[in-house]
């Protein structure tokens, strides 16, 4: 049988003059923003049936691999829940379903949040309240994506984004987390960019016409979408807008970005009067993010001078006049930090490998100087990926996520005063899995030019012989600063 024709797009000559430069798009016609031109869509079903054609042969491989990987992942099961004031909140999935539902259950003591905290299940536990279910509001959808879920500073309402095309322009719903009951309008054509200030008010970002997030606006609830109010619009089609809350929740910072450049500016949410103001001025190459505790402004700070970025604190009465918490270093990259009424927890990457330190803060209102002392957090494998969790601002208990080649997902506590680490949830692997039988190790290797570049190395410990006869599957990348990240994947035990 003759192979199938794959289909070619028509041409359609469009000018396109920029900066006095005319350059001609043939293909201009496939853009649409819509998802509804027949001729676009006429044709993606073409090339869906052509790759399905080509693809016939391998047709019972394709799910044979598909049931493999399904068999390994366990279908009912809850994630680590967070305890946020009152509550423990938590996503639940079940078998055959594709969508999670939101849950959350009543804090059964006013004792402080401990790394040895659990939520109570059984028969006399407080009972689960399931506050949104995916899955029913999927229903009758092609495509179903929420892309935010924030609840209230007092746990009565939860906000969510909603997107039911794929088009990542999200219509965002305010409900009663008892009732469920809808409160106020919905608010259309914006980012999955929200947050709350403070309970009865939403700041928010619309985009342009390309789809460019460049309006941040303030919503009061009840009110018509008509009359909100926008904070600030940028017009530099190069700069795109992202929003923050603080891990205090006093403020939220509103961030305009480009390839190297990054400003903010700061909304005071205690205030009535709810402006915005200037916390990290537009200097071309410099980047910025910030964060706050007590009276001070906490900023990462990075350029062309102080590439691995550098750790300042500044008054909240004088933004200009920063202290140097942690200064640039050449071979540690700052990467993130996360702030608590007694500590900073600061991620890093020294070597290629991720570092979480952790230091003790001076009393709110006393003078901050530069970091030291700091605590590293120990990881059970030589090579490893760790991000931050949401974390609770008010503790002593630092949440991250940790994974390795050989160790699924996994949500850690870390008493940030003992040094303690409790692990509150492990992703289970079905199909036999065993961790203990595979090992990972972090060799170095020599580049033509001297360059060391690290290699981190999954094997089965009883088959491997490491005598240079077994078959090895090589992968690398390193460029924009983007690396290649040791997580656990189920892909790779079919193939070990």
């Amino acid at each position: 049988m003759a192979a199938a024709a794959p289909p070619v797009a028509k041409k359609v000559p469009r000018q396109l003059v920029e900066h006095g430069d005319v350059r001609v798009d043939n293909y201009y016609w496939l853009r649409d923003d819509s998802r509804s031109d027949p001729d676009v869509l006429a044709h993606l079903r073409a090339e869906n049936d052509y790759t399905a054609a080509v693809m016939s042969d391998v047709k019972q491989l394709e799910d044979e691999i598909y049931a493999e990987i399904r068999g390994r992942i366990k279908e009912d099961d809850i994630d680590a829940p967070l305890r946020k004031g009152r509550y423990y909140y938590y996503e639940r999935t079940l078998t055959g379903k594709e969508y999670v539902q939101h849950c959350r259950r009543p804090v059964s003591t006013d004792a402080p949040i401990t790394v040895h905290d659990v939520m109570p299940t059984g028969p006399d536990a407080p009972d689960e309240h399931i506050i949104l279910d995916e899955n029913v509001k999927a229903e009758g959808h092609d495509y179903y994506s929420i892309g935010a879920f924030k609840v209230s500073p007092n746990n009565k309402l939860v906000a969510y984004a909603e997107d039911t095309k794929g088009d990542e322009i999200y219509t965002v719903y305010v409900i009663d987390t008892e009732s469920g009951e809808y409160v106020g309008q919905p608010l259309k054509g914006i980012t999955s960019d929200i947050e709350w200030a403070g309970d009865d008010h939403l700041v928010y970002i619309t985009m342009d016409s390309i789809l460019r997030p460049d309006k941040v606006w303030l919503h009061k609830l009840g009110s018509d979408q008509s009359s909100d109010a926008c904070l600030y619009h940028e017009k530099d089609d190069t700069f795109s807008l992202g929003l923050q809350a603080s891990e205090s929740k006093r403020y939220l910072f509103v961030e305009s970005g480009s390839k190297n450049t990054s400003f903010i500016f700061y909304l005071d949410i205690p205030k009535q009067n709810k402006e915005l103001a200037v916390l990290t001025p537009r200097v071309y190459g410099i980047d910025t993010t910030a964060s706050h505790r007590g009276n001070h402004f906490f900023i990462k700070r990075r350029s062309d001078e102080f590439y691995n970025s550098e750790l300042v604190a500044c008054p909240l009465d004088n933004v200009a006049e920063t202290t140097i918490l942690l200064p640039h270093r050449e071979s540690v990259k700052i990467q993130d930090f996360q702030l608590f009424d007694n500590h900073i927890a600061v991620y890093e990457r020294e070597n290629g490998l991720p570092k979480v330190i952790v230091y003790r803060l001076p009393a709110i209102g006393e003078s901050i100087g530069q970091l030291q002392g700091g605590r590293a957090i120990d990881f059970i494998d030589p090579t490893y990926a760790v991000d931050p969790e949401e974390s609770q601002f008010h503790s002593s208990v630092l949440r991250f996520h940790y994974s390795s080649m050989r160790t699924p997902p996994s949500v850690y506590d870390y008493d940030m005063d003992s040094g303690v680490s409790v692990l509150k949830k492990i992703h289970t692997i079905l199909g036999g899995f065993n961790a203990s039988n595979y090992v990972t190790e972090r060799k170095w290797a020599a580049a033509a030019d001297g360059t060391q570049v690290p290699m981190s190395i999954l094997y089965r410990n009883d088959l491997v012989k490491l005598d240079g006869s077994d078959p090895m599957l090589l992968y690398g990348y390193g460029s924009y600063e983007v690396r290649s990240v040791c997580l656990f994947s189920f892909l790779l035990f079919g193939k070990l």
